[in-house]
């Protein structure tokens, strides 16, 4: 047996392309699947900070409702406040077209005893006199709380002014808000007391019919 390889007895093959082609192929399938890999892992990462942000505009877009609804019944408020305090000063222009002071006068003209003067009286109006005839313990609209600023020549002269206003029916229920006398001077006095427009309570319901209507805040 000869120790001499004989060459031509084996078919000569060259695989080196093959192999090369096999590792590029093998190379360009990993770059694809690496590559594929990173567009779905941002896709992933993508789709999660879009869900977020869609989230965000959201709440945005609710805390924005939100804001405009309390902005709109802000408004209204405003809108229906500005309205109350127009009907409320009408109200006002309406009642002291309408407040009887003639009669007043005549009514206390009738009250004053002689030894006593008045240098003031004042009605209350709108809400001030709500509020007073509500510590008057009374929601009759057409009674008006009064304010009289006068002085009397002594003790029995104020006495004698608040036992008038008791007995006369177009007064009720006077208070003695303030007294004081300087030395040998007059006493000087504030009483406050319901007026009732027309005479007795009984009388008073076409007043009231009459009077304006009182807008509640």
């Amino acid at each position: 047996m000869s120790r001499f390889l004989n060459l031509a007895a084996r078919p000569f093959v060259n695989r080196r392309p093959w192999r090369r082609l096999t590792a590029l192929l093998w190379a360009l399938g990993l770059a694809l699947l690496t590559l594929n890999a990173v567009l779905y892992w941002g896709y992933l990462t993508g789709s999660a900070d879009a869900r977020a942000e869609l989230a965000g505009l959201r709440e945005q877009l609710a805390g924005d409702q939100t804001e405009l609804d309390r902005l709109s019944a802000e408004l209204t408020r405003l809108d229906l406040e500005a309205q109350n305090r127009e009907v409320t000063f009408l109200n006002e222009r309406i009642a002291d077209r309408r407040f009887p002071w003639g009669q007043l006068f005549n009514d206390i003209e009738e009250a004053l005893p002689w030894n006593t003067r008045l240098r003031s009286l004042a009605p209350e109006r709108g809400d001030r006199n709500r509020r007073r005839r509500t510590d008057f313990g009374t929601g009759d609209r057409s009674r008006v709380v009064l304010d009289l600023t006068g002085e009397a020549r002594d003790d029995q002269g104020l006495l004698d002014l608040i036992d008038a206003l008791f007995e006369h029916p177009a007064f009720d229920d006077p208070k003695l808000l303030h007294e004081s006398r300087q030395d040998a001077g007059p006493l000087d006095f504030t009483i406050a007391v319901v007026y009732l427009p027309g005479g007795s309570p009984g009388n008073t319901a076409e007043t009231a019919a009459a009077a304006p209507a009182e807008v509640q805040p």
